[in-house]
C-alpha cells in the first residue's frame, strides 16, 4: 500500500472532524437543552462516518488549491498543501538556525525537510502510525479480555423468578429483545457487557428497590444500540491515536450516549419515579467505578459536576426545540457530503475531432497563407477564440519555400503560429496556454484507457491536417505532465513502429496537449523526415 493513501485519508479526516469535533463543543455547551441529546449523538455519529471512511468525493473547487509544489499525483490538494507548507516551515527554521550560526541543528532541519520530500520520513512515519494503530488495539483486546473474565469468574446466576418477570415485561414495554442477565459479584455497577451477544451483569448488592431502574437503564442502552456505539469510538480512537481531540470526542460522545439513555428511561416516567431514578443514579456515582474506554461496556457511573446537570435534568426535565434538532441534523447531514468534497474534478480528456480534413493548396500569396492559418485554427483540436485577432505572415529566413502565419490578441498577445510550405504542409502549430513561464513535472494523470483514447484523437486530429503522417504514427508514449496554477500539460510522441521507438529514431510527431482544464493540442510538430521514404 502506498503511504500516499494512508496520508491522504488521515490528513483529511483529521482536519474535518477535528473542525467538527470543536464545533460539537461549543454546540453541547449553549445548545445542548434546545437540540437535545439524541441529536448530539447524532452529530457525533457523523463525526465518527468522517473519521472511518476513506472516501473522498470530486469538488470542482479544490482543483484550484493543489499545490504546484506537490509532485506525487497520488496525494490530495489538501494533503499536498499541508505537506508543503510544513516542508517549507522546517526548511525556514533550518536556514534560520544555519543564519545563527547553528550548523549542526540547521543541518539536520533541513534533512528533515528533504526527507519529507523524498519517500524516507512519510515510510517511517506510516510505520510508527501503523504500530500506534496495533498497539491501541492490543491494549482494548487486553482490557476486554481481562474485562470479561473477572465477569465470568465474578458470575452468579441468572436472574429467576419475579425479577425475570419484570425483566421481561420491561423489554416488552420498551420494545427490546430480552439479553441475558446476570448476578455478578463483586461489580460495582450494572453493564451492557458484549457487541455479538451482549449480556447485562447485575451487582449482587443491587437493593431490590433499585433493580428494576437499574434494569431499565441497561435495556434503554441496549435499545439505543450503545454497545454498538463503543465499537464505533474504540476504532476511532484506534485509527487516529495521534489526535487529542478523537479521545476527548470519544469521551463527550460516551457521556452524550449515557445521557440520551436517560432520556429514553425517564419518558414514561412520573415526578416520583423519575426522583426514584435519580437517586439510583447517585448510589451508583458513589462507587466510582465504570469500565474504561477501551472496555466495550456500558456504565452508569457519572461524577462531580456532571452528575448535578445529569440529575438535575432528569427532575425538571428539558425543553428540546424539535425544529431546531431536526434542522441541525439536516444540515450535519449536509456538512458530512461536504466533508468528504476532498477530490478533484477529473475531466476526461478527449478532443473528439470531427472527420472534416483540410483542403491543402498551394499557398501563392499572403492572404491565402492567412486564410489557410485561420482554416487549421477552426479545427475543434485548437479550441481557440477566433474573434479579435491580427494575422501576419513571415516567409523563414532559412528557407523562402516556408511560411510563417501567426495570430495575435490585442496587438501584441501570441495565441497561434503555424509553419508551413507553399504546398501547404503544415510542419509545426503552436497554440500556447496563458500562465507563467515555469511549469513544474509531476506524474501522469491519465489511465492506461484514457492514454488510448486521447492518442486515437491526436491520430485524427493530424489526419485532418496531414493524412499521410497519420498513417505512421503507430506506436506512441505519453510523458510525464507539467503542472500549473490548475493547468496540465502531456507530451506526447508518436513512432512509426516498436523498433523505432526502442532505439529512438523514426519519430513521425511530437505534440503537446492541455489535458486540464479543457483538452486542446497547444503544440504540434510532423517530422518530415519520416514522411520522406514513405513516398
Amino acid at each position: 500500500m502506498r503511504t500516499a493513501l494512508i496520508y491522504n485519508f488521515l490528513i483529511e479526516a483529521n482536519i474535518m472532524a477535528s473542525i467538527a469535533i470543536v464545533l460539537m463543543m461549543l454546540l453541547r455547551k449553549f445548545l445542548r437543552r434546545q437540540l437535545g441529546n439524541a441529536a448530539l449523538c447524532f452529530g457525533w455519529l457523523l463525526v465518527a462516518v468522517r473519521l472511518l471512511l476513506p472516501l473522498s468525493l470530486p469538488n470542482p473547487l479544490i482543483n484550484a488549491i493543489r499545490s504546484p509544489f506537490a509532485m506525487d499525483q497520488a496525494i490530495r490538494p489538501i494533503p499536498g498543501q499541508v505537506k508543503v507548507r510544513l516542508t517549507d516551515a522546517i526548511s525556514d527554521v533550518g536556514y534560520q538556525l544555519w543564519n545563527g550560526n547553528h550548523i549542526a541543528a540547521g543541518n539536520r532541519a533541513i534533512s528533515l525537510a528533504w526527507d519529507m520530500e523524498s519517500a524516507r520520513l512519510p515510510i517511517t512515519l506510516a510505520k510508527v502510525y501503523i504500530a500506534g494503530v496495533l498497539a491501541v488495539i492490543v491494549w482494548s483486546v487486553f482490557c476486554n479480555v481481562r474485562f470479561r473474565l473477572k465477569l465470568r469468574a465474578g458470575r452468579i446466576e441468572p436472574i429467576s423468578g419475579k425479577l425475570l418477570e419484570q425483566y421481561n415485561d420491561l423489554c416488552a414495554k420498551r420494545g427490546v429483545r430480552p439479553v441475558p442477565v446476570y448476578f455478578t459479584d463483586p461489580l460495582p455497577s450494572a453493564c451492557l457487557v458484549g457487541v455479538i451477544k451482549p449480556c447485562i451483569a447485575l451487582p449482587l448488592t443491587a437493593a431490590p428497590q433499585d433493580v428494576i431502574h437499574v434494569l431499565t437503564h441497561e435495556v434503554c442502552h441496549l435499545k439505543n444500540g450503545d454497545h454498538l456505539w463503543g465499537v464505533l469510538r474504540l476504532a476511532c480512537c484506534a485509527l487516529h491515536w495521534f489526535n487529542p481531540l478523537v479521545w476527548i470526542a470519544a469521551a463527550m460522545s460516551r457521556t452524550d450516549s449515557e445521557l440520551r439513555c436517560d432520556d429514553r428511561v425517564i419518558a414514561p416516567m412520573e415526578y416520583e419515579e423519575k426522583r426514584a431514578y435519580a437517586n439510583v443514579l447517585v448510589l451508583a456515582a458513589a462507587r466510582r467505578n465504570t469500565p474504561g474506554m477501551a472496555v466495550l461496556a456500558t456504565g452508569m457511573t457519572m461524577t462531580g459536576r456532571r452528575l448535578k446537570t445529569r440529575v438535575t435534568t432528569i427532575l425538571q426535565g428539558r425543553g428540546v426545540l424539535r425544529w431546531l434538532s431536526v434542522s441541525f441534523m439536516a444540515l450535519a447531514c449536509m456538512c458530512l457530503v461536504g466533508a468528504f468534497a476532498t477530490g478533484e474534478v477529473r475531466a476526461v480528456p478527449r478532443l473528439f475531432p470531427s472527420q472534416r480534413a483540410i483542403s491543402r493548396t498551394a499557398i501563392t500569396n499572403e492572404q491565402e497563407a492567412i486564410d489557410y492559418g485561420k482554416a487549421v485554427l477552426a479545427l475543434d483540436g485548437l479550441k481557440v477564440s477566433e474573434n479579435d485577432l491580427s494575422w501576419h505572415v513571415e516567409t523563414a529566413a532559412d528557407d523562402p519555400d516556408e511560411c510563417c502565419v501567426y495570430a495575435l490578441a490585442g496587438g501584441s498577445i501570441p495565441v497561434f503560429e503555424m509553419y508551413f510550405d507553399r504546398a501547404g504542409n503544415v510542419k509545426s502549430i503552436s497554440a500556447p496556454v496563458d500562465g507563467p513561464d515555469s511549469w513544474s513535472a509531476c506524474e501522469t494523470s491519465l489511465t492506461a484507457e484514457e492514454q488510448e483514447n486521447l492518442a486515437g484523437d491526436l491520430r485524427q486530429f493530424i489526419a485532418q491536417i496531414y493524412p499521410e503522417a497519420a498513417e505512421i504514427c503507430g506506436i506512441y508514449q505519453f510523458a510525464n505532465e507539467a503542472w500549473m496554477d490548475g493547468k496540465r500539460i502531456i507530451d506526447v510522441t508518436f513512432w512509426r513502429g516498436e523498433e523505432a521507438r526502442a532505439y529512438g529514431y523514426d519519430v513521425t510527431a511530437y505534440l503537446s496537449v492541455l489535458i486540464a482544464p479543457e483538452t486542446r493540442v497547444v503544440y504540434y510538430d510532423i517530422r518530415h523526415g519520416s514522411l520522406d521514404g514513405n513516398g
